[in-house]
């Protein structure tokens, strides 16, 4: 099923206008009401120029870089770990664990994950959609945010690899930095989040789009 978003990414699509608020409370003159629970028409707006160029810049960087190069990336990495293989019946990993690796050819771009159900994270990642205020990480970042892996749609993903184990999220950061970070779409280090939006800024990934 397509839903609103279709089955591949489009620039028609990306972002799609919504005034709540998913964060935290910020500054008090982006809100309409004392509680921030939604934004004004102006931020709104703002945002939407923001993250419309943000995602050109993105595909600008996309299409400069070397495909060949990257998948000896992914060629190397899997000689290297050798436990991850290939998916062909991603209904065969519902309810399995471990770590899987999404990779978008068109983009030149890999994502790895780790969860305790494997099947069902792959769907959310294809089904979900980053909130409107998400888009940019952290907010306002226009020229070093990296797309998230929410936005790509289902036809994006070319290729998925798995290595089932239940020792999740240990070893997550260990396959992220193996890949340069060009061709990588995650945009935080691997592992747990406890700590909120600061421990996630602490972990975020950033990309000179405008070098």
């Amino acid at each position: 099923m397509e839903g609103k978003r279709g089955l591949k990414m489009t620039r028609e699509k990306y972002a799609i206008v919504n005034d709540r608020n998913s964060l935290v409370k910020f500054s008090e003159d982006i809100y309409t009401d004392e509680e921030g629970k939604f934004y004004t028409n102006e931020w709104c707006e703002n945002q939407l120029r923001d993250s419309l160029e943000n995602y050109d810049l993105n595909m600008e960087y996309f299409s400069l870089l070397n495909h060949g190069e990257f998948c000896e990336e992914i060629e190397g990495f899997l000689k290297r770990n050798r436990q991850f293989t290939e998916v062909y019946d991603l209904n065969l990993y519902d309810g399995k664990s471990g770590y899987y690796m999404m990779v978008l050819d068109e983009y030149s771009q890999v994502y790895i994950g780790t969860t305790n159900n494997i099947k069902r994270r792959i769907r959310q990642h294809w089904s979900n959609s980053k909130p409107f205020d998400r888009l940019l990480f952290p907010m306002g970042n226009v020229d070093s945010s990296i797309l998230s892996i929410d936005s790509f749609r289902a036809l994006d993903t070319t290729r998925i690899y798995v290595y089932e184990t239940n020792k999740t999220f240990t070893d997550e950061d260990e396959f992220i930095i193996q890949f340069p970070a060009k061709f990588l779409c995650n945009r935080l280090a691997g592992g747990k989040i406890t700590g909120g939006l600061l421990q996630a800024i602490a972990m975020m990934k950033e990309r000179n789009l405008k070098g």
